[in-house]
């Protein structure tokens, strides 16, 4: 239980952490990029290191999709914590795993039982109630295009669950470095053009935040696949999102001091009900 705990909360640190970043008023463009080189650095002398690495086309698609997902994901996640804050873009993240789950439906003839279907209704429920245009964030004016953002940011995120399940349908279990080893390799190639483009020196406390960040989204990755050791998926996802939710909501809630609408409290309960629900049961 001690793996699923990290996990709940590591997974919590990357919206928190740039929310918390952006406050400060510190680099958030340069944390990000130095997160993800940092990430592809270590999976890259990890994966390598400790199992054989084939690489095929639908590995190495497969995971360009998941890291153009990862890499454009995070310049629309910085643009809407401003406006919604981390307790409602948690939400929306979260809530992206139903794009593959629709997509199995649709495409390799999944059938959702009841739970499952009634868990895709409240999930539209909730980002409904979070799509609204008011602000969670006092200080902040809405933006002009607020809905788009949030909708682009759960297109992006959902799509990034959608390759990782693509993966599991077309490609075999020894190809999993390959699509990660080509997911943050991508990221971090953009990372460093684009600091490149940008053309200014990082300060270290840029070097620290973003370093502490890669090695938190590669703990939550370990901690997780640990914890499927000991604990059935069934039992492992539905506790990790729902609790992910609930200890983003906490933190961004009593130590950030997001203050929260009544229509964001209750879209963040219907989605921790969704999130229980969505998963398939054993």
């Amino acid at each position: 239980m001690i793996y699923l705990l990290f996990n709940i909360i590591l997974s919590s640190f990357f919206i928190l952490c740039i929310k918390w970043v952006q406050e400060r008023k510190y680099d958030i463009v340069g944390v990000g990029m130095v997160n993800y080189v940092v990430a592809a650095l270590v999976v890259s002398l990890l994966l390598f290191d400790s199992e054989p690495t084939p690489f095929s086309w639908s590995s190495i698609l497969t995971g360009t999709l998941n890291g153009v997902c990862y890499f454009t994901a995070f310049f629309v996640l910085i643009q809407a914590v401003i406006w919604k804050g981390a307790a409602n873009i948690a939400l929306v993240s979260r809530l992206s795993i139903v794009l593959p789950l629709v997509a199995g439906i649709a495409i390799w003839g999944d059938r959702p039982g009841i739970l499952q279907s009634l868990g895709i209704l409240l999930a539209g429920a909730a980002l409904v109630l979070t799509a609204q245009r008011k602000s969670d964030v006092s200080s902040v004016e809405t933006p002009k295009f607020g809905l788009l953002i949030l909708t682009t940011f759960f297109l992006i995120a959902g799509g990034s669950r959608l390759a990782q399940e693509i993966f599991r349908h077309v490609c075999q279990p020894e190809e999993r470095a390959a699509f990660l080893i080509t997911a943050f390799g991508l990221t971090a190639a953009g990372a460093v053009g684009v600091q490149v483009t940008r053309r200014c020196a990082l300060r270290p406390v840029t070097w620290v935040v973003g370093t502490v960040l890669g090695l938190a989204n590669l703990g939550q990755t370990f901690c997780i696949l640990k914890a499927l050791e000991y604990y059935p998926g069934y039992i492992v996802f539905p506790l990790s999102s729902a609790g992910g939710l609930l200890f983003t909501t906490l933190i961004a809630v009593f130590v950030l001091k997001e203050r929260l609408s009544v229509q964001s409290y209750v879209g963040i309960s219907l989605a921790t009900c969704a999130l229980a629900l969505l998963h398939p049961q054993g």
